[in-house]
């Protein structure tokens, strides 16, 4: 979530990825450095999966999908 100071923009994140269905995913916009390591950081503790990461520019584009045990 671009232009959301950290810890925030990762329990955004964290929170909109706990309500997608199993096989859905959700694009995330953040940006670069601190923004983008805090919220990969905490999809991986709470056992999310990022599927692609790709530099847009402007920031970084995050495809991430639910964990399979949630």
């Amino acid at each position: 979530m671009q232009g959301i100071s950290c810890p925030l923009n990762a329990m955004r994140v964290k929170a909109a990825v706990s309500e997608l269905e199993r096989d859905e995913l959700l694009e995330i916009l953040v940006d670069e450095g601190e923004g983008v390591l805090r919220v990969a950081q905490t999809l991986k503790d709470s056992g999310h999966r990022i599927v692609k990461v790709e530099n847009r520019g402007h920031g970084v584009s995050l495809i991430v999908g639910k964990s399979k045990q949630s």
